[in-house]
């Protein structure tokens, strides 16, 4: 029987169980193929939002605070005859409109002027040329069409008390609307040009009499926004600014007179009247700015005592007086003119001044 015959399975040897038996067989230790290593990736560590959104608020914050700041100092300068707020994108666009009215009052006597104004100019002057005295005023209003315009010049409000006797006192009262809002006081405003006849002013009192019997004109002006020009007057000049300065030139102010302006310059040129109002007193006079110039122009001769103080500030005059200065304030005390007879002086004049410069001029 040949070798080479056919085997069958079970003819098997154990070489070749070892190689083609059974993959499960215990006796035979299979060694598994090597892993393939999966790349690893370290995960990067995820950055917080807060910083950012933090930084983001902050921003938003410091432009919001800004942008407000711009808008009121933008609506002061609006209020101050300053330029006007410019129209943001898709807000209605507004325009300036004007409306003048003028009255005339026939007046032969008049021993006292007071006027009142909230926002906008007045200016008060004498003619010796005027019969009448005239009332010119100018409304000024923004107002996105004429309609809105006439509207709005209804609420602007301007009453005139006519002098009678035995007081014969004019009175002027104007009033703009208030809205309440940052620019609500300062869209309207009414300019105020009072001429008066200088035939119908009250008499002033004569140096000789000891006791002077004749009243003389007093006038009161209380703005709060706008400058104040006075011309050509003679008497007691009670003048009062928030903001604005305050001129007055070609006149003679009176015992108890006082020129006041909380932001703003006070501007003097005339002549000062020494005659007490009652006997036995000191004359005085008062220039008083918070902030700004107090400049007053008088005659070469004028024989009076001044005043003249500034917390930071200087203090110069052509007139030869000795300034005292100590860190930022000055101060002067003592006669004008040295020129006048010792001790003659009597009448004090007090230029007061908390920020800014005091300037004497001689005429």
């Amino acid at each position: 029987m040949s070798r080479d015959k056919a085997r069958t399975p079970e003819d098997w040897d154990d070489d070749d169980q070892r190689q083609y038996g059974d993959w499960d067989d215990e006796e035979y230790e299979y060694a598994p193929a090597p892993r393939r290593r999966r790349p690893q990736y370290r995960q990067q560590r995820r950055r917080s939002v807060w910083p950012w959104l933090l930084l983001g608020c902050a921003s938003g914050v410091i432009i919001i605070v800004l942008a407000a700041v711009i808008i009121v100092l933008l609506a002061v300068r609006t209020a101050t005859n300053g330029s006007t707020i410019p129209i943001m994108p898709g807000m209605p666009s507004q325009a300036t409109y004007s409306k003048q009215s003028q009255q005339t009052l026939p007046i032969t006597s008049l021993i006292q002027l007071q006027v009142h104004n909230q926002i906008g100019n007045i200016t008060i002057t004498a003619d010796p040329n005027a019969t009448n005295a005239t009332i010119t005023t100018m409304k000024h209003v923004k107002a996105a069409s004429s309609d809105s315009a006439n509207t709005e010049f209804n609420n602007i409000s301007v009453q005139v008390q006519t002098p009678t006797a035995p007081d014969y006192t004019l009175g002027i009262n104007a009033t703009v609307p208030d809205t309440g809002s940052v620019f609500g006081s300062h869209n309207d405003s009414v300019d105020l040009n009072v001429t008066l006849p200088t035939s119908a002013l009250a008499s002033a009192p004569t140096a000789t009499t000891s006791s002077p019997q004749v009243t003389p004109f007093k006038l009161n002006v209380v703005n709060s926004i706008g400058n104040v020009t006075v011309s050509g007057l003679k008497g007691i000049f009670l003048l009062q600014d928030d903001i604005g300065d305050i001129a007055v030139d070609h006149a003679t102010l009176f015992d108890t007179s006082h020129l006041l302006t909380g932001t703003g310059n006070v501007i003097y040129n005339g002549d000062l009247d020494t005659t007490p109002l009652a006997s036995n007193t000191t004359p005085r006079y008062k220039l008083q700015s918070e902030t700004g110039k107090v400049i007053a122009t008088l005659p070469g001769d004028t024989n009076i005592i001044l005043d003249a103080n500034t917390n930071s500030g200087s203090i110069t005059s052509d007139f030869p007086i000795s300034v005292t200065t100590s860190d930022k304030s000055a101060n002067f005390y003592g006669p004008l003119n040295a020129n006048a007879p010792s001790g003659s002086a009597v009448a004090v004049l007090t230029l007061n001044v908390s920020t800014g410069n005091v300037l004497v001029h001689r005429a």
